[in-house]
């Protein structure tokens, strides 16, 4: 578990150097001298940190393979779907 820091009065926390790796986001095992990313409030004490892609591009935050996850988790909670037929 990481340890939230004070910098001038925000909020810093780190990414393991691991992850940032498997990630491609260093250069020659050195972080990259810019990397800008996006930080977003979910929810209550829930935060995505986002980084672009190389074109600048943001990946939609729906797309995300565990916001996709937890969408379907939850429309199964919720019986989405269910007394639909399905056509064959």
């Amino acid at each position: 578990m990481q340890k939230l820091q004070d910098h001038g009065g925000s909020g810093v926390v780190t990414l393991p150097r691991d992850d940032l790796e498997k990630d491609g986001l260093l250069e020659e095992g050195e972080l990259p001298d810019e990397q800008h990313l996006d930080v977003d409030r979910l929810g209550r004490r829930t935060y995505v940190v986002r980084i672009p892609e190389e074109g600048g591009d943001l990946p939609e935050l729906a797309q995300c393979e565990v916001v996709e996850r937890l969408a379907a988790k939850r429309a199964l909670d919720l019986g989405v779907g269910r007394g639909v037929s399905q056509a064959d």
